[in-house]
């Protein structure tokens, strides 16, 4: 019988490193973005690690989620902001002016869901450690 993850992996291909750079993170701050309505400027926690600003447009989490956070050197499998969703490698960005240093994942984001699904923040269990190497386990 396979796990989940090799399950994942055999469906949608994914290798091994598929998830490189990307972490569980805690919400530790969500503010309203300076100079957009419909962003945020969300603060993350990766445990002992420093405290990563994220510029987010997603409004399905909150304050205390524990979420999937890329870093740069990230691999974005299928990307919302393209209309064939070429992949990516992460890199730091400045978006309207405020720096992001990462990107909080939905799960098509990462090859883990179907395009035409809503593109909602993936909220993992509360179980998970801030700062662990995410793995679709890690999903509720």
């Amino acid at each position: 019988m396979l796990s989940l993850t090799n399950l994942l992996k055999k469906i949608f291909g994914l290798q091994s490193s598929g998830f490189k750079n990307i972490f569980a993170a805690k919400v530790s701050s969500i503010e309203k973005h300076p100079n957009a309505d419909r962003l945020r400027v969300v603060k993350l926690n990766l445990g002992s690690r420093e405290v990563y600003p994220v510029i987010c447009g997603a409004f399905n989490f909150e304050e205390g989620d524990v979420v999937a956070l890329a870093l740069p050197g990230a691999e974005i499998k299928q990307n919302i902001h393209d209309k064939n969703h070429k992949p990516f490698i992460l890199e730091k960005a400045k978006i309207r002016g405020v720096e992001s240093q990462g990107m909080i994942c939905a799960r098509f984001e990462l090859g883990l869901g179907p395009l035409d699904e809503r593109p909602e923040i993936m909220v993992l269990k509360t179980s998970v450690a801030p700062g662990s190497q995410f793995t679709p386990k890690m999903l509720k």
